[in-house]
C-alpha cells in the first residue's frame, strides 16, 4: 500500500496547487507576489525554489490557511524525491499546528511523514485529527490503511463511512474496492458494479474482470468485454487481443469473426491469426483471405509460422475447390514436412470428399510447381496409402536421392517401397543413407514389416541382422522371440534366444523370453539355465507379474508345484489381466488338487480372452469337469 500513499498525498499537492483565484481567502500584496514567483518556479520545475518562495509567502500572510497547505504540499513533491525532506515537513508542520491551524491537508500530509519516519503514535494522532476536521473519502481511506498496515484489523466503519461520501475520485473508489475485497467479497463486488454503471470506462472495468475471474465466470468476463466495445468504449489493444483469444481457445469462432473490424483495427500479428484461423474454421473465404493479406503484408510472417500459415491458405481456397490457388499457397508453403503433415492431417481413407479433393489438389500442385520433387514425393505416398501399387511407383521412382536425403524422407520412402512393391534393396539402400541413426538398415526394415502381411520377412532379415552383426539391437532379439514362434522351429529360436542372453546378460525382457521359451517347450535338459535367467530377471524386476509367471511355469513344468504357487504370490497379488496368467493358476492349482481355485482360473482365463492357446487350453479342461 506504500504506492497509495505517494497517489494519495501527490494527487492531493496537484488539487491544492491552484492558480490564484482559487484561494478562498485573498492574500496581501508580498505574499500574493511571492506565490505568483513559487507557482512559476514550480512550473519550470524547480521544487527548491518553488518551496522558499512559497515558505516566504506563508510568512508573509500568517493568517492566510491556504498557503500554509500549499507549501505543504510543495515539501511532499520534494519528499518524493528527497525522502530526506519529511523531517522538514514535519518541523514546518508543527508550527503551523501550534499556532492553531486546522486543516485536514496539513494533519494528513503530517500523518504521511510521520509514517514514513516510523513514527506510528504521531502519525495516529495526525490522521485522527484530519479525519475529525473534515472526514473526506480520502482521508478516512488513508486512516484506514495505515491502521491496516501497523495494527491490524483496521476498523472498518472509516471505509464504509467512506464508501457512503461522493463518488468523485474514482481511483479513490476502487481502491476502497480492493481493500473490501480482502473482508467482505460481496462489497468488494457491489462497489465494482457502481463504479463500473458511473464511469463505464477501463479503469472501472478491469477490476470488475477480476472479480468474475475470481468467481470462476470466465463466460461473464467475455461477456462484459464485448458489451464494453459493442458500445464504443474506449478499449486498450491487450484486452482486446485477450478477449478474441479467449473466444479462439474456446473455439467460439463466429464471435470472433462477429469482430473483425475490431481485429483489423489492432492488427497486431497474434489477432490476425485469430481472425485468419477462425475464417478457416468456419470456411469464410473473403475474412479469411483479408486477414491472410494483411498477415502477409505486415513483414512480420515469422519464420517458424510461415510454412503452416501458407497450408491454411491452402485449405482456405481448397474448401472453396479453387484448386490454382489453393495449389499456389501450397507451393509458398515450401518446406516438404509441414506440406506432407498438412496433406495427410485426416484419414482420407474414412472421407472420401476430401480424398478427391486432396488429389485435385496435388496434381494441381504437380502442373505449377517449376521442382516437381515435392509433388512427386506427396502423389507417391498418397497412392500408397491407396495400395495403389504402380501408380505409386511411378511416383517414387522419379525422386532424386539427393532430394530424399536433405529433406529426410529415408525412412518414409523406404516404408513406401517396401508396402508398394516389398522392394528390400531398395528400402535398404535408402536407410542406409541416414546419418546419426543407431540401428541398422536391416532393423529398420522388420520394424516396417513387423504386424505387415510381410512380417515374415522381417523375421528372416532379423535373423540375417543376427548372423552377421555382433551386436544387433536388444530389439531385434525381442521381435524375433515373438516371430520365430510364428515362423522357426522351436531348436534355431532357442538359438537365437541364448544368443540374445550373452550379448545382454542384464536385460529382464530377454531373460524372461528365454527362459520362459525353455520351459514352454519343455526343453528340460535346459531347466538349470531357465532358472538362473528367471531368477535374475525377478531380481531385476521383482514387481514384474510377468516375469513371475515365467518362473512359476518352469517350476510347474519340473514338477514343483509348491515352488509354482509360491512364485506367483506376486501376480494373486495383483488383478489378473492376462488369460495366459490365469490359466497358469489354474494348472498349478490343479496339480495341487484344488480343483475349486484351477476352475475359477479357467474361467477367468476365458473370460479375458487375450491369449488364443491360454483360452483354449482352458476350455478343453474344463469340458472334463
Amino acid at each position: 500500500m506504500k504506492f497509495f500513499y505517494k497517489f494519495l498525498l501527490i494527487t492531493i499537492f496537484f488539487t491544492g496547487c491552484a492558480v490564484n483565484k482559487n484561494i478562498s481567502y485573498q492574500p496581501n500584496f508580498v505574499a500574493e507576489n511571492y506565490f505568483l514567483f513559487a507557482e512559476t518556479a514550480m512550473q519550470q520545475r524547480d521544487i527548491d525554489s518553488a518551496v522558499k518562495l512559497y515558505r516566504k509567502a506563508a510568512e508573509s500572510d500568517s493568517n492566510n490557511v491556504y498557503l500554509k497547505e500549499t507549501l505543504m504540499q510543495a515539501l511532499v513533491l520534494k519528499a518524493y524525491f528527497d525522502k530526506s525532506a519529511n523531517s522538514e515537513i514535519i518541523e514546518t508542520g508543527k508550527i503551523f499546528c501550534e499556532n492553531n491551524v486546522k486543516s485536514e491537508k496539513i494533519y494528513s500530509i503530517m500523518a504521511e511523514s510521520y509514517r514514513i519516519e516510523h513514527q506510528n503514535e504521531m502519525a495516529e494522532k495526525c490522521f485522527k485529527k484530519a479525519v475529525k476536521i473534515q472526514p473526506t473519502m480520502r482521508n478516512l481511506t488513508a486512516y484506514y490503511i495505515f491502521q491496516q498496515n501497523t495494527k491490524p484489523p483496521a476498523n472498518i466503519k472509516l471505509l464504509k463511512k467512506a464508501i457512503k461520501l461522493s463518488w468523485e475520485d474514482e481511483k479513490l473508489v476502487l481502491t476502497i474496492a480492493e481493500l473490501y475485497s480482502k473482508i467482505d467479497s460481496l462489497k468488494s463486488f457491489e462497489i465494482l458494479m457502481h463504479a463500473y454503471g458511473k464511469w463505464a470506462d477501463e479503469a472501472s472495468l478491469m477490476p470488475l474482470l477480476t472479480a468474475y475471474e475470481k468467481q470462476g465466470s470466465q463466460d461473464k468476463v467475455l461477456e462484459m468485454i464485448q458489451l464494453h466495445i459493442d458500445e464504443n468504449r474506449l478499449l486498450s489493444a491487450p484486452i482486446k487481443t485477450y478477449l478474441i483469444g479467449r473466444y479462439f481457445l474456446f473455439e467460439q469462432y463466429d464471435k470472433i469473426l462477429d469482430n473483425k473490424d475490431l481485429c483489423f483495427e489492432v492488427g497486431t500479428q497474434d489477432i490476425l491469426k485469430y481472425l485468419f484461423l477462425s475464417a478457416i474454421k468456419k470456411h469464410d473465404l473473403d475474412i479469411g483471405v483479408m486477414a491472410g493479406l494483411a498477415i502477409e503484408e505486415s513483414g512480420e510472417l515469422t519464420e517458424e509460422f510461415t510454412s503452416s500459415f501458407y497450408t491454411y491458405f491452402t485449405d482456405l481456397y481448397l474448401s472453396e475447390n479453387n484448386f490454382t490457388e489453393a495449389a499456389n499457397y501450397l507451393i509458398k508453403a515450401d518446406d516438404i514436412n509441414t506440406i506432407h503433415s498438412y496433406i495427410f492431417e485426416v484419414d482420407l481413407s474414412k472421407n472420401t470428399e476430401r480424398k478427391e479433393k486432396i488429389y485435385e489438389l496435388l496434381i494441381q500442385y504437380l502442373n505449377l510447381s517449376k521442382d516437381k520433387s515435392k509433388a512427386n514425393y506427396l502423389l507417391g505416398i498418397f497412392h500408397t496409402e491407396f495400395e495403389e501399387k504402380e501408380t505409386a511407383l511411378g511416383y517414387l521412382d522419379k525422386l532424386p536421392d539427393s532430394f530424399i536425403n536433405e529433406n529426410e524422407l529415408n525412412l518414409l520412402v523406404a516404408l513406401a517401397y517396401i508396402q508398394s512393391a516389398t522392394d528390400i534393396a531398395k528400402a535398404r539402400s535408402l536407410l542406409t543413407d541416414i546419418e546419426g541413426i543407431n540401428v541398422s538398415p536391416n532393423e529398420l526394415i522388420a520394424s516396417l514389416l513387423f504386424g505387415t502381411e510381410q512380417d515374415s520377412i522381417a523375421y528372416y532379415i532379423l535373423k540375417e541382422e543376427i548372423k552377421t552383426n555382433p551386436q544387433p539391437d536388444v530389439s531385434t532379439f525381442a521381435t524375433c522371440s515373438i516371430l520365430g514362434e510364428l515362423y522357426d522351429k522351436p531348436d534355431s529360436l532357442l538359438i537365437i534366444l541364448e544368443k540374445g542372453v550373452v550379448l545382454y546378460p542384464e536385460n529382464s525382457d530377454l531373460l524372461n523370453a528365454a527362459g520362459y521359451f525353455i520351459a514352454k517347450y519343455e526343453f528340460k535338459e535346459k531347466y538349470n539355465e531357465a532358472a538362473v535367467y528367471l531368477e535374475k530377471a525377478v531380481l531385476l524386476q521383482p514387481e514384474s507379474e510377468m516375469i513371475w509367471d515365467s518362473l512359476a511355469w518352469l517350476y510347474f513344468k519340473q514338477k514343483k508345484y509348491d515352488k509354482a504357487i509360491e512364485a506367483m504370490k506376486i501376480p494373486l497379488s495383483k488383478e489378473i489381466s492376462h488369460s495366459e496368467i490365469a490359466y497358469h493358476i489354474g494348472e498349478i492349482y490343479l496339480s495341487l488338487n484344488n480343483n475349486k481355485k484351477a476352475k475359477y482360473y479357467f474361467n477367468l482365463a476365458i473370460e479375458l480372452n487375450n491369449e488364443k492357446r491360454s483360452v483354449q487350453f482352458s476350455k478343453e479342461i474344463l469340458r472334463e469337469y
